[in-house]
Formats: C-alpha cells, sequence, structure tokens
C-alpha cells in the first residue's frame, strides 16, 4: 500500500469515528438533567434515612425508659409480696 491511500483510509476512519462517536450539546444537557435528578433523588433519600435513624433512636431510648420504669415496678411489687409473706 502506497502512502496516498492509506492517509485516505486514516482520513476516512477519523472522520467517521468522530463523526459516530461524538455527542452533541442537547445530548450532553440530557445527561446532565439526568445526572442532577439522579442527585436529588439521592439527596431526597439521604434526608429519608437520617430522619428514620433520628426516630428510631428516640424509640430506642423510650423504650430503655419503659424497660427501666418497669424493671423499678417489679422490684417493688416483689418487696412489698415478700413483706405481706412475712406477716
Amino acid at each position: 500500500m502506497s502512502f496516498k491511500p492509506l492517509m485516505r483510509l486514516a482520513v476516512f476512519v477519523l472522520v467517521a469515528g468522530l463523526g459516530a462517536g461524538c455527542a452533541t450539546t442537547s445530548d450532553l444537557e440530557e445527561v446532565r438533567a439526568e445526572a442532577r435528578q439522579a442527585q436529588a433523588t439521592a439527596n431526597d433519600a439521604k434526608s429519608t434515612a437520617d430522619s428514620a435513624l433520628a426516630t428510631a433512636t428516640e424509640a430506642r431510648s423510650a423504650a430503655n425508659e419503659a424497660m427501666s420504669c418497669c424493671q423499678a415496678n417489679t422490684e417493688r411489687l416483689n418487696r412489698v409480696f415478700r413483706r405481706s409473706m412475712y406477716k
């Protein structure tokens, strides 16, 4: 192969590759819009998860307080029962 046909082939491949492989500005804007929407959805999900974690933490605290109260009441009732048994 001589240099001239090889050069024509290289130019053809280059032009075909650039024409088929390049995205248009509207394509890029569409991708950016989708990325922004995905980021917004992820931010909403994180906010919801943070809120759920805070609620779960409050629920655990309330459950621990209830358990402490229950244990204290059980001890009190046991003391009252023991005293009544001694009489």
